[in-house]
């Protein structure tokens, strides 16, 4: 029979690792009865607990006992029961498993029982259904039976080994609670094994305890247990490797300590994800800090929160120490709300859209660190950080950006020796899994035209100094549907309500409202619902000098107006906009915009004017870009096994092809020039370049756009965001 309960044991155990339930933890004896077939916990109203002796023991995780798995905890249980009625034979049992909790740890097969120095058997008994109206309910019991004659105290001994589920145990107390009457005389007594002390020993439930040396201790009389007992702990082997560089930086005060002592509490990624308990193991860490995941209080997370901030306080502003140190908080307490938030980091895009780890390194290049130059604290953290902002990029549909921060970050995690570490590869697999036949099911094909430019000008003869102009460069162009689907959306007026002189401020003689900077606004035409319009205004211009320094700025600096970086509407995911350089309709009009500026000339009577080259065609340079980013895409897809199945390298060689088709040609440009009333003067249409490779002008793919549409259209086909 005993050799049976041990195989019932380890299939029981088998279970709980094959399907992921929560495993065992043990508990107070408690009354049971069976009602039609199922075991239900009751209270019992003759039989009390008169008294409780519970002795955990921690040591065998400091000094393994031979034979013995090192992480396993020693548990032994006596109890008096007094019969207080009638003879009875009392059905009794220890829960061995709660629905409500995700996870205890592993009991092991030495479960035994004895009844006044006398073993028996003690069946398991699993998956009982139990009945509505029960006190405590669980889903797994270890159940034996025990006589008493009228008023007979009997005594019970319980002994099991239990892996804990990482840093956390559990002994369930409240069942204690089911026996008549309170519990008569209580005494908890854990061997931690070590000094009982923070922040070794994190945490302990219930209240009412002391400790002393190396033990947790509790004497409660007359107890009615409200709550279990529950002990967090950090594991032994990391808290061996803590604990000096704490002592140390409290004594030393040492900015360089404190870093090192912070640091050592984060997991390798700094400010990714702490590792999860690897289940094939139980509850043996994979890496140092993974036993943090088993714990089911915020104890650790407040730890680690004053430590960093104790060691920010510790190092010199503005030192390299200092960023990484202030990323790693950011990382984790800017966005604290649940202990999932501490746990995650800037992991958080695995489930939901996020740009903490792009706000970090924004926050880390403005605080001063250069990429070009990165000191070792910084190294060690670029690798992580990078893969994650790629990460990002990737679940916003992104993939240009994602392509490109996975390549800063495989070299950096080369530079680090940390490529092929199974840490970093569990990440990089995570941010290339968004990329799939199943997430990515095709890449469409968004191109627009080559845009045709059209400048508005109206001159003013009242302006002091004057004469002067005021300007709309206009950048026209055709969407295709597969683009319409990710770009702003506002519409904006083709025609200039210039009716009127502008306002003039009467203290310095300029129009009112003035900004020598150019407006920028981008938006489908009130005109034409297929003609999306590109618009930088120059309210006041005088000589040729200011145009280009007013044309050249708004263009340098067109991506802040003309990004759209709300790219998901009733979810928080704002984009930033340097990510989106290349990779949506609005970055084609930054880039065209660019191109432009320099062709743009001014002279104070014909007002603006724009000249071509056709000898140097203005979509080669564009051209040369997009085929570098898409060859770099191409790169990447080439090594997916489910490439060709989905028929994704046909989708880029076309797109290779159209840019080929682009090259040699430069947009085609009106000029509008408008009377004082308003109404238009004169319109100067000018013909298109001449070709420079003797093929026929086709109106093809702009050239930015078309990186963009290629791969943004990955995971937003589904949203418009037209208004």
């Amino acid at each position: 029979m005993r050799k049976n309960r041990f195989v019932l044991s380890a299939l029981i155990i088998a279970a709980f690792l094959c399907t992921g339930l929560p495993a065992a933890a043990m508990a107070d004896s408690g009354p049971v009865y069976f009602s039609a077939g199922v075991l239900v916990p009751t209270t019992s109203n003759d039989i009390r607990m008169t008294r409780e002796v519970l002795t955990i023991d921690y040591t065998n995780q400091i000094t393994p006992i031979p034979d013995h798995q090192s992480d396993y905890v020693n548990v032994r249980a006596r109890f008096w029961f007094r019969n207080e009625g009638k003879a009875v034979t009392q059905k009794m049992g220890f829960p061995l498993g709660r629905e409500e909790l995700s996870g205890f740890g592993m009991f092991g097969p030495e479960f035994t029982v004895t009844v006044d120095g006398t073993a028996i058997i003690a069946h398991m008994l699993e998956g009982q259904k139990v009945t509505a109206g029960s006190e405590l309910t669980y889903d797994m019991w270890s159940a034996y039976e025990v006589s008493f004659a009228t008023g007979q105290t009997r005594v019970v001994d319980v002994t099991y080994r239990i892996l804990p589920r990482a840093g956390y145990f559990l002994y369930v107390l409240q069942t204690g609670r089911l026996w008549k009457g309170p519990i008569g005389d209580l005494t908890i007594d854990v061997n931690f094994g070590r000094p009982a002390a923070f922040p070794d020993l994190l945490s302990v439930q219930p209240a009412g305890y002391h400790t002393q040396g190396n033990h947790i201790l509790w004497h409660l009389t007359n107890y009615e247990p409200l709550q279990d007992i529950e002990i967090e702990s950090m594991s032994p082997v990391f808290c061996r490797s803590v604990r000096p560089l704490k002592e140390t930086a409290e004594r030393t005060g040492s900015g360089a300590d404190w870093y090192r002592y912070a640091m050592a509490l984060l997991p390798d990624s700094v400010v990714g994800r702490y590792a999860a308990v690897s289940e094939s193991e139980g509850a043996v860490s994979s890496t140092p800090q993974a036993f943090v995941r088993g714990l089911q209080t915020s104890a650790y997370a407040d730890y680690v929160q004053r430590t960093l901030i104790t060691a920010l306080n510790h190092c010199t502003h503005g030192s390299a120490e200092a960023r990484v140190l202030r990323a790693a908080y950011d990382a984790r307490f800017s966005y604290y709300r649940v202990t999932g938030d501490f746990l995650n980091g800037v992991d958080r895009w695995r489930t939901s859209p996020s740009i903490r780890a792009h706000d970090l390194y924004r926050e880390l290049l403005d605080a001063g660190m250069s990429v070009t130059k990165l000191s070792p604290e910084e190294a060690r953290l670029l690798p992580w950080l990078t893969v994650n902002m790629a990460g990002e990029s990737m679940s916003g549909g992104y993939s240009l950006s994602a392509i490109h921060e996975l390549d800063q970050s495989q070299a950096y995690a080369k530079q680090e020796g940390i490529q092929e570490s199974d840490a970093y590869q569990e990440v990089l697999e995570a941010v290339l899994g968004f990329i799939s036949s199943w997430n990515n099911p095709r890449l469409l094909v968004g191109v627009s035209i080559v845009p045709h430019v059209e400048i508005q000008q109206q001159k003013i003869d009242t302006i002091v100094g004057g004469p002067a102009w005021r300007v709309r460069i206009i950048l026209h162009q055709t969407l295709p549907s597969s683009e319409a689907q990710i770009v702003k959306g506002f519409t904006v007026s083709s025609q200039p309500d210039w009716k009127t002189m502008p306002a003039i401020d009467n203290k310095t003689g300029l129009v009112q409202y003035y900004s020598n900077n150019g407006l920028i606004e981008s938006g489908f035409s009130d005109t034409n619902p297929d003609d999306y319009l590109s618009i930088m205004t120059l309210v006041e211009v005088r000589n040729a000098e200011e145009c280009q320094k007013i044309v050249t700025t708004a263009a340098d600096t067109s991506a802040t107006n003309l990004m759209f970086t709300k790219a998901y509407s009733g979810m928080e995911f704002d984009y930033p906009g340097d990510a989106m350089i290349d990779s949506s309709m609005q970055s084609s009009s930054c880039t065209w915009l660019q191109a432009i500026a320099p062709k743009i000339s001014f002279d104070a009577g014909r007002g603006v004017t724009v000249t071509l080259d056709s000898s140097v065609p203005m979509s080669n340079a564009l051209c040369d870009k997009a085929e570098a980013e898409l060859k770099k895409i191409v790169a990447s897809y080439g090594t997916l096994p489910w490439s060709m199945d989905s028929e994704i390298d046909k989708t880029l060689q076309h797109n290779l092809d159209l840019v080929e088709q682009t090259r040699g040609k430069n947009p085609s440009v009106t000029m509008v020039t408008y009377t004082a009333d308003g109404t238009v003067a004169k319109t100067v249409p000018t013909e298109r370049a001449v070709e420079t490779r003797g093929t026929l002008w086709v109106v093809l793919a702009g050239i930015a756009g078309l990186v963009a549409g290629l791969v943004l259209g990955m995971l937003l086909t589904s949203r418009h965001f037209l208004t």
